[in-house]
C-alpha cells in the first residue's frame, strides 16, 4: 500500500544535494536573522545569499501583513464592512492587528508606514504564535519547482516563544477536523505548539499555505520544497507530513474539501536545526513515505541544544505496541504501561486547553465551511516519546569558550550556513 502511495504523491528526486541545502539554508537566513539585520545593520553575516538567478519571492507573508494592517487601520471608523461575513473581511482578523498595535507600543516603535511593521519580525507575523513563511519560486534551470520557507523561533516575540513551550503531546490523526490529519497512526502524537501554529500556518483564509498555493496557481506536478530552521524546522516536517496525507487523500477520496484533486506535487523537505515535532511512532510513520527516497533531510548540528528538546520521557507504555500477542511479558508491560499512561494523559489534558484558547481568535480560515473544524476537536494524547522525524544528517559545531551573551550562538541560521559549506559541500 505505501510504496503505491509514494509513487501517487512523491516522485520526487531524493537525497542530500548541497546545492538545493545552500540555497535553502539563506532563505531561513532571511527569515530568522532578521531581529540580527536590523540590531547589526553594517554586517554583512546576517544577510542572506539568495541566489536570484535561480529562486525568486513571490509571496512574503510578512509583506501581506503589513499592508493589511495599514488598510485596516485607515477604514472609515466605523468601518463600511461592519457585520461583514466575507472570507477576505479585515474584521476577521482584528485580534491579529490589535496584538500587532499593543507590541509597537510595547516596543515605543511608531507605525508610521507599511515598512515598519515588514522589517521587525516582532510585528509581521500572523496568528496565534506570529508564524511567518515565504514562497518562493524556481527560475531558470528550477522551473517547476517552488519552495515554502518558514520561519523559526522569535525569541524577542513572547507568542513565538511560547509556541516552543506548549510541548505537551496531541493525537495528529484528525486534528480538529475528520480532514485535516499529519498522519494515519493513531498512536502518533505531536508536540501541541508546532501542530496548531502549522495548521493555521497551513490554513489562515488570508495568510495560509494552502490559500496561497491556490492564489498562486502553483501548478500541478510541481515540485514543492519545504523548508525551515528551528521552529520553522519542525514545522516544515508537520507541513510535509500534512501534504503528503491530504494529497493522498484527494486522489483516492469522492471528495475533496481541501481542493488538492489533480495537485499532485512532489514533496521534499530540508529541516536545519529540527526540535523533535512528535513521538516514535510520527517519525516511524513519516520514514515509511520519504526514507525510500531520502525526501525528508534533517541537518544537526551537534551541540546546537535545540534538537535535544522537547526531552523524551518514555514509559513502559510506548513499548506496548512492540509486543503483540498474548506473551506474558506483553502483558506485564501493558498493565504496568497502563498506570503511566492513564497519568500522562491526565497531563496532557490539563495542558491542551491553554493551548486551544491561546489559538482562538485570530483569523478566518479556508475552506471553514467544509472542513467543519471544531477548536474542542483536539485530542491529548499520553506518548512523550519525542524523536527527530527524517534522515538526520550531523554537522559539527566548534565550541567557542566564550560566546559572549549569544548562548544559542551554535543554533544560528547563519552558524548552519557556514558548517554546511565547511562540512557537507562536495569535494
Amino acid at each position: 500500500m505505501w510504496n503505491d502511495v509514494i509513487v501517487r504523491v512523491l516522485a520526487a528526486p531524493g537525497g542530500y544535494v548541497h546545492q538545493e541545502a545552500s540555497a535553502f539554508i539563506e532563505f531561513c537566513v532571511e527569515l530568522d536573522s532578521q531581529d540580527d539585520r536590523n540590531e547589526h545593520p553594517d554586517s554583512d553575516v546576517f544577510k542572506p545569499r539568495i541566489d536570484t538567478q535561480h529562486w525568486r519571492p513571490v509571496y512574503d507573508s510578512r509583506a501581506a501583513v503589513a499592508a493589511d494592517y495599514m488598510q485596516y487601520k485607515a477604514r472609515p471608523n466605523p468601518p463600511v464592512s461592519a457585520g461583514d461575513t466575507a472570507d477576505d473581511d479585515l474584521s476577521h482578523w482584528a485580534k491579529l492587528y490589535s496584538l500587532i498595535e499593543r507590541a509597537a507600543a510595547r516596543r515605543k516603535i511608531e507605525i508610521q508606514n507599511a515598512t515598519v511593521i515588514e522589517n521587525n519580525p516582532d510585528l509581521n507575523g500572523f496568528g496565534p504564535w506570529q508564524s511567518a513563511w515565504i514562497l518562493y519560486k524556481g527560475v531558470g534551470s528550477n522551473t517547476g519547482r517552488y519552495a515554502i520557507a518558514i520561519r523559526g523561533t522569535v525569541f524577542s516575540n513572547s507568542p513565538s516563544a511560547i509556541e516552543d513551550a506548549l510541548f505537551q503531546p496531541v493525537v495528529g490523526r484528525d486534528f480538529l477536523s475528520a480532514d485535516v490529519s499529519f498522519t494515519r497512526n493513531g498512536n502518533a502524537t505531536i508536540h501541541s505548539g508546532f501542530l496548531h501554529a502549522t495548521f493555521t500556518l497551513l490554513f489562515d483564509r488570508r495568510y495560509g499555505i494552502l490559500q496561497i498555493l491556490k492564489d498562486r496557481q502553483v501548478e500541478p506536478a510541481s515540485m514543492l520544497y519545504i523548508v525551515g530552521h528551528s521552529q520553522g524546522a519542525a514545522m516544515a516536517t508537520l507541513v510535509h507530513a500534512f501534504l503528503f496525507n491530504a494529497l493522498d487523500n484527494a486522489e483516492t477520496s469522492p471528495n475533496d474539501p481541501l481542493g488538492l484533486k489533480g495537485a499532485r506535487y512532489r514533496l521534499k523537505s530540508y529541516a536545519f536545526a529540527q526540535p523533535k515535532p512528535g513521538n516514535y511512532p510520527f517519525a516511524a510513520e513519516f520514514a515509511r513515505y520519504t526514507q525510500t527516497l531520502d525526501t525528508a533531510i534533517v541537518i544537526n548540528n551537534d551541540i546546537d541544544p535545540v534538537p535535544k528538546v522537547p526531552m523524551t520521557m518514555q514509559s513502559t507504555a510506548d513499548l506496548e505496541t512492540d509486543f503483540h500477542g498474548r506473551f506474558l511479558v506483553a502483558n506485564v508491560i501493558r498493565s504496568v504501561g497502563g498506570v503511566g499512561k492513564a497519568l500522562r494523559s491526565a497531563i496532557s489534558e490539563l495542558c491542551e486547553p491553554f493551548t486551544r484558547r491561546s489559538a482562538m481568535g485570530y483569523g478566518y480560515y479556508y475552506n471553514w465551511s467544509q472542513l467543519h473544524v471544531k477548536a474542542t476537536n483536539d485530542r491529548a494524547g499520553w506518548s512523550w516519546e519525542f524523536v527527530p522525524a527524517g534522515r538526520v544528517i550531523i554537522v559539527f559545531g566548534t565550541p567557542i569558550a566564550d560566546p559572549g551573551s549569544d548562548i544559542f550562538f551554535q543554533h544560528h541560521a547563519t552558524t548552519y550556513r557556514d558548517l554546511l559549506a565547511s562540512q557537507l559541500a562536495p569535494r
